[in-house]
């Protein structure tokens, strides 16, 4: 893991909520920004793993609050109670889900839970956090995490794609509206990085693992310290002019014709 950002990048406010907080780039992007001297509230639906995040900061000043971004009363409660010193100016929402399947073996509820993960919770969680800096007029901005494969065709993967896609076409929506009234929200889109969940999800199957390096054409996972160059860039004072961008970090996979080879399950015999 890495728990800092690169410099010459400084956090554009020195008060931030991150979900997702719990494991994971949320996890790292929290702890780098408590490193770098910011007050972090972190979300998640896990006490004992945010206590990890918070034990993992030491002696930086990171408060936990357990809240599931898709129940907008637990949203409001977690806000709530992040906000005592006032509205927060810099929100990371790095909480999603989803998981492989077949297009056709995917139940309603199945693609309703992905959708609610990565695309509705997201969008809880933007509008709370919006809701009392535009009425003090005060600036913000939001790093929403999404998806190098966001609105490409992934056979396996056709929930979470859509619902990446939703969010992508959220963000730009939002940084319009709210763009005039001094919020900015942009999107950091990983590719293949060997995080804690993709380490013990897709990437524990050999065969997947073997197909998608095969598809990177820089011919290897992403490490912690690129991804975080990139996400420090975005809260930073350097992206005061970025706004309504998604930026890929993925080694060029996104364009290959086969991200995953023929290994993703709808591929499969």
């Amino acid at each position: 893991m890495v728990h800092y950002f690169p410099p010459p990048y400084t956090p554009v406010a020195d008060r931030a909520l991150v979900t997702g907080a719990s494991s994971g780039i949320g996890r790292d992007i929290a702890l780098a920004l408590a490193r770098a001297g910011v007050e972090v509230h972190i979300v998640a639906r896990r006490l004992h793993r945010l206590e990890e995040t918070v034990e993992l900061a030491g002696d930086a000043r990171v408060v936990p609050h357990v809240a599931d971004i898709r129940d907008p009363e637990q949203v409001e409660a977690a806000f709530t109670a992040a906000e005592a010193n006032g509205p927060i100016p810099l929100l990371v929402n790095a909480a999603s889900g989803a998981f492989l399947a077949a297009a056709e073996n995917i139940s309603p509820n199945g693609f309703a839970a992905v959708v609610a993960s990565s695309l509705t919770g997201p969008f809880h969680v933007l509008r709370r956090w919006a809701q009392p800096l535009l009425a003090a007029g005060t600036p913000g901005a939001a790093l929403m995490v999404s998806s190098a494969l966001a609105a490409r065709e992934v056979p396996g993967a056709a929930h979470s794609s859509a619902a990446k896609a939703g969010l992508e076409a959220l963000i730009r929506s939002l940084a319009v509206e709210w763009g005039p009234r001094g919020l900015r929200i942009n999107a950091l889109a990983p590719g293949a990085f060997e995080t804690e969940g993709a380490t013990e999800g897709m990437w524990s199957d050999d065969r997947v693992r073997t197909a998608t390096l095969a598809n990177i054409p820089m011919g290897r996972f992403g490490t912690p310290e690129e991804l975080m160059g990139a996400a420090a860039f975005l809260v930073s004072k350097a992206a005061s002019y970025v706004t309504g961008a998604t930026l890929v970090v993925d080694g060029g996979w996104r364009l290959s014709p086969h991200p995953f080879g023929d290994q993703y399950p709808a591929r499969r015999r």
